[in-house]
């Protein structure tokens, strides 16, 4: 399984200009106990209060606290990890071996390694079960770091980290959600389907199409019928120089412990190997080799741009391998840290040159608290190792969007509004995303344009100004002028008092009366939607409940700018849209490159 260290990274470097960034976010936060990864060995989180600071005189050794968004009943996935057992890639980097890592993993000395540490586990497990705990130990770790996966209810979260803190590390696995496939523009050169043209592409004169590679997706699986993966269109850009081949997948099934094998039991290079385009695949979210996914085809449309081809699909490195790693589950719909995990050590027993995930959190963890984690240190050794963890940035406008408690708004005790999400965030990842100006809709008043925010309902799913307005005034015209009134003080009943506001947009300033209140009111007095505009410089993220008007926010000079006339007409139409920001993001392949 020799590799080609220059093609290795020109695949990187193509890779990272067009991967496909998707959204997903954490079901909770982290938190750890037992050894002191920071400033705070707990998450403690005051939802709409003001941090104390009382934990900073509690002692972490003996005292876990849960976040307070986590019920006694969920259950958790508790990853732990052993402090003085070494792993297969720890005895290979401290034994300072000359044969490649893929060879040591086969080796007697790397099988005894993984003694030791199913042993330690074994131990653990044992404490566990003498205190007749309510628990499962799931995915079970011996490659990049060794440790084990505790299934457990909240509400054991204390005895848990009682019994084992003093020889582990333990945090609470995050959980992702699989991203939407959407449909975007790309203004750069790109084909038809949208897949960026690298046709012809070359570095320092040599040509790139992924031969000879071995590109790892985790993501939701692979529509393995799917003729983008055909082994008859990928021999068109391969002429048999594969970086994993049928033996290679027997031979380390029959001599290691992957950990496919682990959840499968009798599992064969049969099981796992699809063609010569997808010579490993499995489904670590359900513990079987089935990679064809059921909820989501999120998987598919990732592999599909990186390497498939066909009449239609052209990736941009069609004469790579796939190695999928199914990640999330056909029954539980999210993608847990537990088997991220275990899809990454088999990943690097592979020895794959590129990783994919395209997920991520909606706030990257960037303290010095998580910068010691589980999830961190793992990431650092595959970064080592040689292999490319290219990871999604994140799409979400912030931190605190979507936020159905607080209305998309920060909270004083946690104000951060980051767009930069986990793994990406950490060191050890490339993150990577693709920033094209989006069109924003305006509206236009006297030849200026404004530009606005739409608001959100009651489950922050985002409202359509233009479209709710449209459909209220029950007109099938595609541009409408609108009065607007604007109304003196902050939107009270009183405030419209000798105002007909009946069939207008109501002009109502930011403060005092929540945004939901502002809206009722207006609707009350027969409104036909209601623009807020800001009492302070920036942009509004306004949650507006069950009003069914249509509702926006614009920003504070804008508003005092129709504030000031009163009275007076705003053009609204379906075809007023522009690029409000453009932002390209370049990535230079020599950098890129020597990462690698």
């Amino acid at each position: 399984m020799a590799k080609s260290s220059n093609k290795i990274r020109l695949l990187t470097a193509i890779v990272l200009t067009v991967m496909l960034v998707s959204t997903a976010f954490t079901v909770f936060m982290s938190a750890t106990g037992g050894e002191d990864l920071g400033s705070s060995p707990y998450i403690n989180r005051y939802e709409g209060s003001v941090d104390t600071g009382f934990e900073n005189f509690l002692d972490g050794s003996v005292m876990y606290k849960l976040p307070s968004s986590i019920d006694k009943d969920q259950e958790l996935s508790l990853i732990v990890m052993l402090k003085s057992t070494a792993s297969v890639l720890d005895s290979y980097n401290n034994t300072n071996q000359t044969i490649a890592f893929t060879e040591y993993y086969d080796s007697a000395e790397a099988q005894s390694v993984r003694e030791n540490v199913a042993s330690d586990i074994d131990k653990m497990d044992s404490l566990l079960s003498a205190k007749h705990l309510p628990y499962e130990i799931g995915a079970r770790y011996d490659t990049v770091f060794s440790g084990f996966e505790i299934i457990a209810p909240a509400s054991e979260y204390e005895s848990i980290c009682e019994l084992l803190s003093s020889d582990a590390v333990i945090v609470i696995g995050d959980e992702y959600e699989a991203a939407k496939t959407e449909l975007v523009e790309n203004e750069v050169d790109v084909k038809d389907t949208g897949i960026f043209n690298s046709d012809g592409f070359e570095y320092n004169g040599v040509s790139l199409n992924g031969s000879g590679t071995l590109v790892a997706v985790l993501d939701t699986g692979l529509d393995y019928y799917h003729t983008a993966f055909k082994d008859e269109n990928f021999a068109k850009f391969n002429s048999g120089e594969y970086a994993l081949t049928f033996e290679d997948v027997t031979a380390l099934v029959n001599e290691s412990d992957l950990r496919a094998e682990v959840m499968q039991s009798g599992l064969t290079a049969s099981d796992v190997y699809i063609s010569n385009k997808v010579p490993y695949a499995f489904d670590y979210a359900d513990g079987d080799s089935d990679v064809y996914p059921l909820l989501s085809d999120h998987g598919t449309h990732v592999a599909g741009i990186i390497a498939g081809h066909d009449s239609v699909i052209q990736g941009v490195a069609p004469g790579a391998q796939l190695a999928i790693m199914k990640i999330f589950s056909d029954v539980m719909s999210t993608a847990r840290s537990a088997w991220i995990l275990a899809a990454l050590e088999d990943c690097v027993a592979l020895g794959v040159d590129v990783i994919n995930m395209s997920i991520g959190t909606s706030c990257g963890f960037s303290t010095e608290t998580d910068k010691d984690t589980i999830e961190s240190r793992v990431y650092d050794k595959i970064r080592n190792q040689g292999i490319s963890l290219v990871v999604a940035a994140s799409n979400d406008f912030n931190s605190t969007y979507g936020s159905e408690k607080n209305g998309n708004l920060g909270l004083t005790s946690n104000p951060d509004s980051a767009t930069v999400g986990s793994p990406g965030s950490y060191v050890g990842a490339l993150s990577v995303a693709s920033i094209e100006g989006a069109k924003t809709p305006y509206l236009l008043y006297n030849g200026s344009i404004i530009y606005f925010i739409e608001s959100t309902d009651r489950v922050s799913e985002e409202k359509d100004f233009v479209e709710d307005l449209f459909k209220n005034l029950g007109t099938s015209q595609t541009t409408v002028q609108m009065q607007y009134v604007t109304i003196p003080g902050v939107g009270y009943t009183a405030d419209y008092r000798g105002l007909d506001v009946t069939g207008k947009i109501a002009l109502v300033r930011r403060g005092d009366s929540t945004f939901e209140e502002k809206v009722a009111v207006a609707e009350a007095q027969g409104a036909a939607g209601v623009i807020v505009y800001n009492n302070v410089s920036g942009d509004i993220k306004m949650n507006v409940g069950e009003s069914h008007l249509p509702v926006c926010s614009i920003s504070q000079d804008d508003g005092e700018m129709l504030a000031k006339v009163r009275n007076g007409t705003i053009t609204v139409s379906i075809n007023q849209t522009s690029h409000r920001h453009i932002v390209t993001l370049v990535i230079r392949l020599d950098e890129c490159c020597n990462m690698v």
